[in-house]
């Protein structure tokens, strides 16, 4: 059974829309798909859906079908590329060319992608022209999908800087676009926001959901990849205490006090 996994800032009924468009035409294949639940994306964020899209493929096998869709939020223009492709890990990816698929490119290479032509400038042909494509590429039925092979350089990137904020989970933790590195445990970090002084975090190296103190801030190796950061308030929202949303930048210093 073919697996899809919907990337999305579309959370309301417009996601079973999308679902009801790709399983109506897999019936009329008669192709038996799965659509997993939805891979929720912060409105308007290249950035957080260029990490949630490299997230999806860090976990899922081989074979899954990642089908990108998100409001673009800068760079706007009047028209763009709609590509399918496939990575040299076997995943493959489906949508807009608004730079969802740079950081994915990147990390696992290219295998082939092409471009999907005829898109209709219409509102939400994501679901009523592109779904159904995703549903026969679910279906390895690609026939009339590959006659326009595109150049991987053309494959758009979002650029995230070092210190960038990608991801906001519901527990209000952030996860950052810089390696923590192999501080101590308990060593005290000052951070900043957008450049200006924010408060401290003390570095651990055990769960965060086993730490004493309720309300202190806390920075740790990320549970989604190695060389970035995950920071935390301890049974609290850091995001939601300090306004923290996905695009601020955070960065931190040791403070003088621990250094050696």
């Amino acid at each position: 059974m073919a697996r899809i996994v919907m990337v999305t800032d579309c959370k309301d009924v417009a996601f079973n829309e999308l679902r009801a468009a790709v399983y109506k035409e897999a019936d009329e294949m008669g192709s038996s798909i799965a659509i997993e639940p939805i891979v929720a994306v912060e409105e308007f964020s290249e950035v957080n859906a260029a990490f949630l899209t490299r997230l999806v493929a860090e976990g899922y096998p081989a074979g899954t079908v990642i089908y990108t869709l998100v409001s673009k939020g800068s760079n706007v223009r009047p028209s763009h590329d709609a590509i399918w492709g496939e990575t040299r890990t076997g995943h493959i990816f489906v949508g807009s060319n608004f730079g969802y698929f740079g950081w994915l490119a990147r990390d696992l290479g290219i295998k082939h992608v092409y471009e999907i032509r005829d898109v209709p400038q219409k509102n939400f042909s994501g679901k009523t022209f592109i779904a159904p494509i995703v549903a026969r590429i679910a279906a390895d039925d690609t026939s009339g999908l590959t006659a326009y092979p595109y150049e991987e350089s053309k494959i758009d990137d979002t650029p995230i800087v070092e210190g960038t904020v990608t991801h906001v989970d519901n527990f209000g933790n952030v996860k950052v676009m810089t390696e923590i590195g192999e501080l101590p445990h308990g060593r005290t970090l000052a951070l900043a926001l957008n450049g200006t002084a924010l408060c401290e975090a003390v570095h651990i190296t055990n769960q965060i959901y086993l730490q004493p103190d309720p309300g202190k801030v806390v920075a740790y190796r990320s549970t989604s990849f190695p060389d970035m950061t995950d920071i935390g308030t301890v049974r609290g929202s850091f995001a939601g205490s300090h306004g923290i949303r996905v695009g601020d930048r955070l960065t931190w210093t040791t403070e003088p006090s621990d250094k050696g």
